[in-house]
């Protein structure tokens, strides 16, 4: 508005000069004007002045707020509880003022003036989008300075600023930094730098949220934990090879009793109902054997499984189902340090993998191989519980496992069971859910009988066009697969990773089931493995079309498998993977549009 004041006292101005002779004729209406005209500029000026002095009190505490951002997060990396209070204080303290001061209604204004507008749009963007966020900090820097955490409550709270930070990351995505002054760049860049790097751990501690209100509460909660083998891969990343019962309890936790999937024996029938779809891809296996209760995308089926295995054994009904693999083991030790095992050697988060999943097959029989994953699990247990670490350490230590599936979990309670299902611990099918309606999953079990998963190579890539005439686009999913187990494998290898040539696979070979859940009303095209049609079984498992071939693989053997789909809508696609936990994790080259012709 001052702007336009002045443009209209100078064309008035100019006017009243033309028309109105002679000057001295209407002298107290031209003083009224002028009075007016240098109102106006002086409003202009003092506008300005404020508006310089606001976007540099905002441009100032954001700056701040990067330095006490950076200052925090090295303070957490080194386990510096006070100055990670300090830094988390002061960076509230300066969002606050920082949201304060671009919250001024002459900032909407002033963003509209040529040159320097977008560096006021960013700036007051940086404040908008990080403000809300020190809000929901207050309850982890009270937890900090009190030096007590609590579970439920600290995870809570943490979930709610991943929320935030969410929405601010975002928000910062939509910002170019090309046209800015180099200060206010610099500021949106370091902070996008700041939020990429927090977002993982943040991201975790969301996802754990849920867990924390449950073990944290007055309980008694009683919780089946399944240990994944990924060495036999499963949908959920692999066979079940252990079960422990623990009890949580007004902060305390007992570890009631253990079973190896060897204690369970096979059913001729399943020992639940099972879905349809599931007989159709793998059989009736699914219900039959125990090591198999990772079977299905869906996590709640595979709790249900799991429960009543353990209840058949006469286990009680659980509570919470929570289902981790090897990575998860590793984690933890990175936070508890070595631990003593039973016969003196010491157990790392750097040879826990080979120790626990690899030399066992080659060195130890059934029950020796059962006695040492139930010792491992036991003390690094005893462990934690001793001296239970912060929710901090724990986010930070399970943020990769959890983003990559390596842990789910399913509660008996309705609404602790939404909030866990719509997240990344709630399971294969939920992560898949999770990646939109673009999401491909690409679910792998083994059929070899042996522990030949860790030679399993495989590489992903994915190719789209659109090129129909009714604008559907096609989309190619190519695995490259390939054994990396030596040339004399069924000669050199125990029976136990070879699986002995017991479930139809050649000794010394890999046997894989390789199944693709497309989105819904996606059409197969065609599936062909070293470019020749392959023979598939179809159905539709959780609403979702799914393929499945199986790949034999020889030592050193190479097979490229393409499936092909057809998109359900005539629209661009952008497709997303999903896919089960490995040892080894495949690589996935990003996805490459054709064009057409």
């Amino acid at each position: 508005m001052p702007l336009l004041s002045v443009a209209s006292c100078s064309l008035h101005a100019v006017v009243v000069s033309e028309t109105r002779t002679p000057r001295t004729r209407h002298p107290i209406r031209l003083r009224t004007l002028l009075l007016w005209c240098a109102a106006a500029l002086l409003l202009l000026a003092i506008a300005y002045a404020w508006m310089g002095f606001r976007v540099g009190a905002a441009l100032g505490h954001l700056q701040s707020a990067r330095d006490d951002a950076e200052r925090a997060v090295a303070a957490a990396s080194a386990g510096d509880r006070d100055s990670l209070a300090d830094g988390a204080r002061a960076l509230s303290d300066e969002l606050t003022a920082a949201q304060e001061a671009s919250d001024d209604p002459t900032w909407a204004v002033a963003m509209l003036a040529p040159v320097i507008g977008r560096d006021l749009d960013a700036v007051r963007t940086l404040a908008q989008a990080l403000g809300p966020a020190a809000a929901t900090s207050e309850p982890l820097v009270g937890a900090l300075r009190s030096g007590t955490v609590d579970v439920a409550g600290a995870t809570k709270s943490l979930g709610a600023l991943a929320e935030r930070v969410a929405r601010a990351h975002d928000a910062l995505a939509e910002v170019d930094t090309a046209p800015l002054l180099s200060p206010v760049a610099d500021a949106v860049e370091r902070t996008r730098t700041l939020l990429n790097e927090a977002q993982p751990t943040l991201s975790a501690a969301a996802a754990l949220a849920p867990l924390g209100d449950v073990v944290g509460g007055a309980g008694p909660t009683r919780i089946l934990v399944m240990l994944q083998n990924n060495a036999e891969l499963r949908t959920g990343g692999g066979i079940t090879g252990a079960y422990l019962q623990i009890t949580a309890a007004d902060g305390t936790y007992s570890l009631d009793a253990q079973s190896s999937s060897g204690d369970f024996t096979p059913r001729m029938t399943p020992i639940v109902d099972t879905p349809a779809a599931l007989t159709t891809l793998y059989g009736d296996v699914v219900g039959r054997f125990a090591q198999n209760a990772s079977m299905p995308a869906d996590f709640a089926t595979t709790a249900r499984l799991a429960s009543a295995w353990w209840q058949e054994r006469g286990g009680a009904a659980p509570d919470l189902v929570v289902s981790v693999d090897p990575v998860i083991l590793v984690a933890a030790l990175r936070i508890t340090g070595p631990i003593a095992l039973a016969d003196g050697s010491m157990l790392t988060a750097d040879d826990a993998i080979t120790r626990l999943l690899v030399e066992p097959y080659y060195t130890l029989d059934a029950d020796g191989q059962t006695a040492l994953m139930q010792d491992a699990a036991a003390r690094v247990f005893a462990h934690l519980t001793a001296t239970p670490p912060d929710p901090f350490a724990w986010a930070a230590a399970l943020a990769e496992p959890v983003m990559a599936g390596r842990i789910s979990a399913w509660s008996a309670d309705p609404t602790t069971e939404a909030a866990l299902s719509s997240g990344p611990l709630g399971g294969p099918g939920a992560r898949l859910e999770a990646a939109g309606p673009d999401g491909y999953g690409l679910w792998l079990n083994d059929g070899t009988g042996g522990k030949m998963g860790g030679f399993l190579d495989l590489a992903v890539a994915i190719e789209t066009s659109q090129c129909r005439a009714d604008g559907r686009a096609d989309v190619l999913v190519r695995l490259t697969m390939t054994s990396t187990a030596p040339q004399d494998a069924g000669s050199v290898l125990p029976g136990d990773v070879t699986g002995r040539g017991m479930y139809g696979t050649g000794i010394g070979d890999i046997g894989t089931s390789v199944a693709i859940a497309a989105p819904a009303g996606t059409f197969l095209s065609s599936v062909t493995k070293e470019g020749s049609p392959a023979r598939v079984a179809q159905a539709v498992e959780d609403g979702r079309p799914t393929t499945l071939l199986r790949v034999n693989l020889s030592p050193g053997e190479v097979n490229v498998v393409d499936f092909r789909f057809v998109t359900a809508q005539p629209e661009h696609a952008m497709p997303v993977l999903v896919h089960t936990p490995m040892l080894s994790e495949p690589r996935i080259a990003e996805t490459t549009t054709l064009a057409c012709g």
